[in-house]
């Protein structure tokens, strides 16, 4: 037996920690019961019977609380008129930057490209040209395409005949050699009569004549 006891036994320190432990232990222990959180009864409506909150057992009384079903309470639904999208069609030659904005994968970096590349261009002949703008790849074109329109009608024409070098050379599709070739072939053979003229002149071919056809007159 003694050789038992004598692992109960404890130096001063030893049973000044014992007590500390345990009453840090006695101390946690109260502020969890005191911090618990209490059940709260819950309390149903029903129209005919009610249920007491705290054992549920069944009262045969009148439930105290209002009936939602009550004729009193009812309330008529309110018809909501829902108006149907409208499907967004732009016209590329006259829309701007905030218009072209609207169009889904189109920010204002890409509309205000549009915008500044048209006005450059003196106008889209067709849908297609927006592929010459900086960024805007097939993926992005057929994905707008069918919010597209382009009226041909407001498409800056130069006329040939009385134009300078300058202006010429100002078109994206008329390089500077290309400009001065048509000034010096109307210098020397003076006005031109039809457009299709500009196909003797060696620098353009049939590919290019067709490119800047649409923005050129003799008129």
């Amino acid at each position: 037996m003694k050789s038992l006891f004598k692992y109960f036994y404890f130096n001063k320190k030893e049973r000044l920690a014992l007590f500390v432990f345990c009453l840090l232990l006695v101390s946690i222990n109260t502020l969890y019961f005191s911090f618990e959180p209490k059940d709260t009864p819950v309390c149903y409506e029903f129209d005919t019977l009610a249920f007491n909150c705290v054992d549920s057992v069944r009262i045969p009384q009148k439930s105290n609380f209002v009936s939602s079903k009550s004729s009193s309470s009812k309330v008529k639904p309110i018809a909501i008129k829902v108006k149907p999208k409208t499907f967004l069609r732009i016209n590329i030659n006259q829309a701007d930057s905030l218009a072209f904005s609207a169009l889904n994968g189109i920010g204002p970096i890409f509309s205000s490209r549009i915008v500044r590349y048209r006005n450059w261009l003196g106008g889209f002949h067709s849908k297609e040209q927006l592929l010459d703008v900086y960024g805007i790849d097939s993926m992005l074109f057929n994905h707008i395409l069918p919010h597209l329109m382009v009226s041909s009608s407001d498409v800056k024409k130069i006329n040939i005949n009385t134009t300078n070098y300058s202006s010429l050379a100002s078109h994206p599709y008329i390089t500077k050699s290309i400009a001065n070739s048509i000034i010096k072939y109307r210098n020397h053979h003076g006005n031109f009569t039809s457009l299709a003229e500009l196909k003797l002149i060696p620098l353009i071919d049939e590919d290019l004549f067709r490119k800047i056809a649409f923005y050129l007159t003799i008129e």
